[in-house]
C-alpha cells in the first residue's frame, strides 16, 4: 500500500484500508450488481442520528435473488434518480430525465443497531436540499468495501462511514469505473441507469 492510500485523521482500522477497490480497468464478475425500486422510509437514523443521510430501497429476494447469497456490508456504486423537474437538485443527464449519483450502501443487519431485518440503506454523495421519499432509483452496485461490523460508540461507526464514502469517490474516479453516460470521459456501460421505461419495454 503507497503511503498516500493511508490518510491522516484516521484509526488504525481504517487507516489499514486501501482507498482503492477494483482493478483500474473497471469492476469484475459478479459485479455490477443491479437493484431498483422506489426511495423509501427507513429506520430514521441517518440524518437524526449519523448526519449520514440514507435512502432505504426494498429488499426483494424475487426481484434480486443474489441478494439473499451476496455477503452482508457495505458496496459501492452509481445511483440514478428520477428526480421531478420541481425537485431543487434536479439536473438529469443528457438525453434523459434520470439524475446519476455516486453512492455507498449497506446491505445487511447493521449490528450496531441490532436490526431484526434485512436492509438496503444507500447514501448518494451529493448534498440534497430536498428528500425524495417516493422516487424511483435505480443502483448499479460495483463492488464491495468491507463487511459490516458492531461498533464501541456512534464516533467510531460514522468515522467507519466517511472513510467508506472516500474509497467509493476514489474508486469510482477512474476511468474503468465511471460511467459513460456521464460524459465525462468514462468507459463503464451503465445505460440501465438512465433508460426511459419505454426503452426497457421494448428490450
Amino acid at each position: 500500500m503507497s503511503k498516500e492510500e493511508i490518510p491522516t485523521g484516521t484509526t488504525a482500522a481504517s487507516g489499514l484500508r486501501p482507498l482503492l477497490i477494483g482493478p483500474s480497468s473497471g469492476p469484475e464478475p459478479p459485479y455490477p450488481y443491479r437493484m431498483s425500486g422506489p426511495v423509501i422510509s427507513g429506520f430514521g437514523r441517518g440524518s437524526k442520528e449519523l448526519g449520514i443521510p440514507t435512502a432505504n430501497l426494498p429488499v426483494d429476494n424475487s426481484l434480486t435473488p443474489w441478494i439473499s447469497s451476496i455477503p452482508s456490508g457495505v458496496y459501492f456504486g452509481w445511483a440514478s434518480l428520477l428526480l421531478p423537474p420541481s425537485h431543487p437538485n434536479y439536473s438529469p443527464a443528457s438525453n434523459t430525465n434520470w439524475s446519476m449519483f455516486p453512492m455507498v450502501m449497506s446491505i445487511g443487519y447493521n449490528p450496531f443497531y441490532k436490526n431484526d431485518t434485512r436492509s438496503a440503506e444507500v447514501h448518494v454523495l451529493h448534498e440534497f436540499q430536498a428528500d425524495f421519499y417516493g422516487t424511483d432509483m435505480r443502483l448499479l452496485i460495483m463492488g464491495y468495501i468491507r463487511d459490516e461490523k458492531d461498533y464501541k460508540g456512534l464516533d467510531d461507526l460514522v468515522e467507519d462511514i466517511t472513510f467508506d464514502c472516500r474509497v467509493a469517490r476514489q474508486s469510482l474516479s477512474r476511468p474503468g469505473w465511471r460511467v459513460k453516460e456521464l460524459g465525462d470521459g468514462g468507459q463503464f456501460e451503465g445505460g440501465w441507469l438512465v433508460e426511459q421505461e419505454d426503452e426497457k419495454a421494448s428490450l
